[in-house]
């Protein structure tokens, strides 16, 4: 997934461990609009789980070159109507990404195959 953020232009010259703050800012301030891609298949809880919100930004760490990765967590939940109970938690995920000198970051989630 690719996603442009004009505050990050012409700021490619700035990578490393101190431009991680920066991109942590930036990321929680935009967190509406990644909230539904950053969403991972919640199946290993339950086919019944479901994103319960409040998700953040925890980290964003710097690996080498120019890439990046983002921790963050989000919680879910599981209604079982049947019995009127409920389930949820919270779950940490983790996404590596790169930027570019024109602000757009490349999410790269791992995807597993089924």
């Amino acid at each position: 997934m690719k996603k442009h953020f004009t505050a990050l232009q012409n700021m490619a010259n700035q990578q490393g461990e101190a431009f991680s703050s920066v991109l942590k800012t930036v990321l929680t301030e935009n967190l509406s609009e990644l909230e539904t891609a950053f969403v991972q298949d919640l199946s290993h809880i339950s086919q019944a789980a479901s994103f319960a919100g409040e998700m953040t930004i925890d980290a964003v760490v710097f690996l080498k070159d120019n890439l990046y990765r983002c921790d963050y967590s989000y919680n879910w939940q599981i209604a079982w109507t049947c019995s009127g109970t409920q389930e949820a938690g919270r779950v940490k995920e983790k996404v590596r990404f790169t930027v570019a000198d024109d602000g757009e970051i490349e999410f790269k989630f791992l995807k597993l195959d089924a």
